[in-house]
């Protein structure tokens, strides 16, 4: 019989956290089903999200002191 609480060989739904759980350790990164959501590409709409807010503000400081330069 096989042990499918194993990550090998398991069939059920966790399998690929259990894999990426695996990876993390191999390399001492903690596991978090968020980050592997993220990973798999399964938070695309909130990681794009992020990426376009982060894009915005750094824009925004950029312009900022140029726009200060040009009231003095």
């Amino acid at each position: 019989m096989t042990n499918l609480t194993d990550s090998k060989n398991a069939t059920h739904h966790w399998y690929p956290f259990l894999k990426y759980q695996e990876e993390c350790e191999a390399i001492g990164k903690e596991a978090t089903v968020n980050d592997w959501m993220r990973a798999s590409g399964q938070l695309k709409n909130r990681v794009d999200f992020e990426n376009a807010k982060k894009a915005a503000e750094e824009e925004a400081l950029k312009s900022k002191p140029e726009a200060t330069k040009k009231d003095a």
